[in-house]
């Protein structure tokens, strides 16, 4: 959503790529992958359970969610209750590798609580920084390893790509967008330099709001259907409305961004998320 960039010199000229010229598409440098799981209660199968069996169920659901939250091989796993959706709890996953996330969705499913669930929506990305601010200086720029080796090393590309969840930041919002290929708005056929002032502009935006939303930017193509997820935290969750309200209003998504479903939820540990289930 805030892909870092940088605008092209003032007054520097915007060509449209040449008839049959493939428009060049931006650097990328990827972190962790992520998997998000959108799930629905099943209540006819959580009223059917037995005291006794509900009681084991929370028991090994909090180990088994605990281990998670806290893995071996780096990155996290959070939880949360959605609030005004049509599912019931967010979990997602961020790890090192996808064979990690494959391992953190299948510990996940060996817990017994996950009879009680339903999938109703997943996502599968990977932590991503777009390199638009490499377009300013053109293709042939001389100093181009250097400049993307000191961007790829810089502690705000670090954050992005390696998020850590905010410990005071509760209130979670996801979604998945992607870029129009319409006809007269297609975001792919559009110059490289054009595409960066673009983002600049709109990552400019985002940064209004730092220390008050955190963003969490994830490329999907080639993994789903839908081409970024957005993953937001914040402290007030009418910050949401108010960062996505005004990123609407830039260029580049009040001409060529396409947004999916929103699920938003507070977090809650293992234990506080099975004592709000009753039978």
């Amino acid at each position: 959503m805030t892909e870092q960039a940088q605008a092209p010199a003032p007054g520097q000229h915007v060509q449209a790529p040449a008839l049959g010229q493939q428009a060049q598409a931006p650097e990328t440098i990827e972190g962790w992958y992520a998997l998000h799981q959108i799930f629905s209660i099943d209540r006819a199968a959580l009223r059917g359970t037995t005291a006794a069996d509900f009681q084991s169920i929370k028991q090994e659901a909090v180990a088994g969610l605990s281990e998670l939250t806290q893995p071996s091989t780096g990155g996290w796993t959070t939880i949360a209750p959605l609030i005004g959706s049509v599912g019931d709890l967010l979990v997602m996953h961020l790890r090192p590798t996808l064979d990690d996330v494959g391992d953190a969705q299948r510990r996940l499913a060996s817990l017994h609580v996950s009879d009680l669930l339903r999938p109703i929506y997943v996502f599968l990305s990977i932590t991503e920084v777009g390199m638009y601010s490499l377009a300013a200086h053109g293709p042939a720029d001389p100093k181009r390893e250097q400049r993307l080796k000191a961007e790829k090393e810089s502690a705000h590309v670090q954050k992005r790509l390696f998020p850590q969840i905010p410990s005071d930041m509760p209130y979670i919002s996801f979604y998945p967008m992607s870029k129009r290929r319409d006809e007269g708005q297609n975001w792919y056929t559009l110059p490289l330099e054009e595409r960066a002032k673009m983002m600049h502009s709109h990552g400019l935006t985002g940064r209004r709001y730092a220390g008050r939303v955190l963003q969490i930017i994830s490329g999907a193509v080639g993994f789903d259907a839908w081409e970024w997820g957005v993953t937001l935290f914040a402290k007030d969750p009418l910050e949401f409305k108010k960062l996505v309200t005004e990123m609407r209003f830039d260029e580049a998504s009040a001409k060529y961004a396409e947004f999916g479903t929103f699920y938003v939820g507070r977090i809650a540990t293992p234990e506080e998320w099975l004592e709000s289930l009753s039978r």
